[in-house]
């Protein structure tokens, strides 16, 4: 079983073992897909925003979370 983490340390849900950050990506979001988005060309892109997520990884289950990032 996982050692007692911090109240500041993230845990994974599945194992309870400490989560490591890999990093924070960028994932674009709305907009348009498939066929249309030939036919609009730039225009598809009006609806388009940037989510950032942090992502965690669990070493030893490898289960992968998301989470918003702190600022």
């Amino acid at each position: 079983m996982a050692t007692n983490p911090t109240a500041d340390q993230a845990t994974c849900l599945g194992c309870r073992s400490p989560l490591q950050s890999i990093g924070v990506e960028h994932f674009r979001v709305g907009g348009v897909s498939g066929g249309w988005r030939m036919l609009m060309g730039q225009w598809a892109e009006l609806g388009e925003g940037i989510l950032d997520l942090e992502i965690l990884a669990c070493p030893t289950c490898r289960r992968v979370e998301f989470r918003v990032p702190r600022p």
